[in-house]
């Protein structure tokens, strides 16, 4: 009887927990099955690919909490023009701009017509955290590389990949990274550790108890530092009496970009 009433309590709190969550807000990013991913004007992918690279964006979008975004077109945009333009596309399609309180958006942009891409971050400060700007080039340049050989489709598989390696911190997702070389460097440690172990199961001793005496007798040499001094030089450094300053950066904090050309 107890035990009844025990599963009865336990399965109301699991109903109460789930109304509770179910009507807590969605964040944005959330909905992530009415949203366009991949808004592909420049036609540089085929019907397959475009639907692939959508999975992916999604699928990275749900385990970032992050909308992975992808744009192609020809408008000749490039540099702060550029971003700006995307910064407006992130803010009418997917509700962020650069100080808002939502989750975050990033977005890879491709314009054939100036050979120019970028990334450009917006929301909150989830981003900057993840996302310095040397992480961010080093995304942008793995997938520029693809670009520069014409191949768009696997430059933009590589910056979703980048994305997740930065955001993703799912367990299942960290444990897959370089599973191949995990399983390597494993196997060779082992393969080392047992090689060790053989050796020294089959190597004889070689020294006894006669090996260091002679004539069965042996000499015990002491040896000791001594501390005898200490030496201090001090010398005086003139300061200067003028003084400048350095560095920049604008906006909110809330956002980031990188660009090149491919």
């Amino acid at each position: 009887m107890k035990m009844k009433k025990k599963m009865i309590s336990l399965v109301s709190l699991l109903l109460l927990t789930a109304a509770v969550l179910g009507g807590m807000p969605q964040d944005e990013w959330a909905n992530t099955q009415s949203k366009e991913y991949v808004v592909d004007d420049a036609g540089l992918f085929t019907d397959k690919e475009k639907e692939q690279l959508t999975k992916m964006c999604r699928k990275a979008s749900d385990a970032c909490k992050t909308d992975v975004v992808i744009l192609t077109q020809s408008k000749g945009l490039d540099d702060k023009e550029l971003e700006n333009y995307v910064r407006g596309i992130i803010n009418e399609s997917y509700g962020y701009d650069e100080s808002s309180s939502e989750p975050d958006a990033i977005v890879y942009v491709i314009d054939m017509k100036s050979r120019a891409d970028m990334l450009v971050t917006s929301g909150i400060a989830r981003t900057t955290k993840s996302f310095t700007q040397s992480k961010l080039d080093a995304i942008r340049e793995k997938a520029e590389d693809k670009l520069s050989d014409g191949n768009y489709y696997a430059g933009c598989k590589k910056y979703i990949a980048g994305v997740r390696k930065q955001l993703d911190t799912s367990l299942s997702y960290r444990l897959s990274l370089y599973l191949p070389q995990k399983l390597l460097i494993s196997l060779g440690v082992a393969a080392a550790a047992v090689i060790a172990m053989m050796f020294q199961a089959k190597s004889k001793m070689t020294v006894d108890s006669r090996t260091y005496t002679r004539n069965h007798n042996f000499n015990v040499r002491r040896r000791e530092d001594r501390f005898i001094n200490t030496t201090v030089v001090t010398r005086h450094i003139e300061s200067s009496s003028s003084s400048g300053s350095s560095g920049g950066g604008g906006g909110g904090g809330n956002s980031g970009s990188s660009g090149g050309h491919f």
